[in-house]
């Protein structure tokens, strides 16, 4: 890769055009090579179900460059009646499948709900005045990851809701671009 350049420079007599061939011609190269080793460590996606509880967007980064270990947050919707916003956060680890491009992803995550979440119904409160106007539910999650040549990623993954009320289980399917 640099190398080409260097052996270019070492001919005598060149011209401009082909000192500009030959240096351009290595950046061309070394970016090629970059982009065939390249590790993503970021990620935005689409996810119905799952940590936002009905739909979300989330954005990813990997946390540490040396692991596979990622943190994301997101904004979501939830609500049977009413839509209520979410706030869905956690980390997960992607554990290779073999040497492709799939990947175990597990992990763990909270989400922030105005609203309290019971069999995905808003429940509806009999006291005009409730104690508590926030709700935090707790959602593991273990599922199958994929990402594409064309860096696309798409993920399904199980993810049961504990909160106060107990566990619920529940699903999560996500798509998106890793960058």
């Amino acid at each position: 890769m640099p190398t080409l350049f260097l052996k270019c420079m070492q001919q005598k007599n060149l011209s401009r055009q082909k000192i500009l061939f030959c240096l351009l011609t290595s950046i061309v190269s070394i970016c090629a090579y970059g982009q065939r080793n390249k590790n993503y460590t970021n990620a935005t996606y689409l996810e119905i179900g799952g940590n936002g509880l009905m739909a979300s967007v989330h954005y990813e980064r990997q946390l540490f460059k040396s692991t596979k270990i990622y943190g994301h947050i997101g904004v979501g919707i939830y609500g049977a009646k009413q839509l209520r916003p979410t706030i869905p956060f956690g980390v997960n680890y992607l554990l290779p499948i073999n040497k492709s491009k799939s990947f175990i992803d597990f992990g763990a995550g909270v989400t922030y709900t105005k609203a309290d979440v019971k069999l995905y119904i808003i429940v509806d409160r009999i006291n005009n005045n409730p104690v508590q106007y926030s709700y935090f539910n707790f959602i593991p999650h273990i599922g199958f990851r994929h990402h594409s040549s064309k860096n696309f990623m798409y993920k399904l993954s199980i993810t049961p809701v504990f909160n106060h009320y107990d566990g619920i289980p529940f699903i999560g399917f996500s798509f998106g671009k890793i960058f």
